[in-house]
């Protein structure tokens, strides 16, 4: 590999921090194929992607979730020893209410195996999943419920984290339209 230069390179003075109002999750079973980690990458670009799409498997799909403005983040967290180095993903948001559909999907999740994308505000995706490990529900970092005051916010937050060796970004579409056999 090359290395190159890295310059102060913000299209059009873009770097808006946090993520968007909504984020993709789907079940890690649920997934037929997975992007292509790189592999004998010739630049540091290529070293920071992944390639392809993921895919689900026939019938399922992922689906998109609401998060409240300003609450949702995406940190990218470094672990371990000397010579033995990998990343925590972490992505935490709040969804206001306790509506059944959410309560439901906290329910059924809270010991799951999940797979997120997560769109930042800059457009750039990154993927919490791939074929060896999958994204955990880890708690309600900001709580669940109906808040104190009449002013409280009501709702539940969550946090799930993804352990990988590196960290990509996904450049990959997002597969919202139910999968049919090929």
């Amino acid at each position: 590999m090359e290395f190159t230069d890295i310059t102060k390179d913000l299209h059009q003075g873009e770097n808006m921090g946090g993520i968007g109002m909504k984020i993709y999750f789907g079940l890690f079973e649920d997934v037929a194929t997975w992007p292509v980690k790189p592999l004998n990458a010739l630049t540091l670009e290529a070293l920071g992607s992944l390639t392809g799409d993921i895919k689900m498997k026939p019938g399922k799909r992922m689906f998109e979730m609401y998060v409240t403005d300003d609450t949702g983040e995406f940190k990218i967290e470094s672990v371990g020893e000397l010579d033995g180095k990998s990343f925590v993903m972490h992505l935490s948001f709040f969804n206001p209410g306790l509506k059944p559909k959410l309560l439901g999907l906290m329910n059924s999740i809270k010991n799951g195996n999940m797979v997120f994308i997560v769109p930042d505000n800059n457009g750039q995706m990154f993927l919490m999943g791939d074929a060896v490990r999958a994204s955990v529900f880890s708690g309600s970092p900001d709580g669940a419920g109906t808040g104190k005051e009449t002013a409280g916010r009501r709702g539940i937050s969550m946090e799930f984290v993804y352990k990988t060796s590196n960290v990509y970004q996904y450049i990959g579409s997002v597969p919202l339209t139910v999968a049919v056999v090929s």
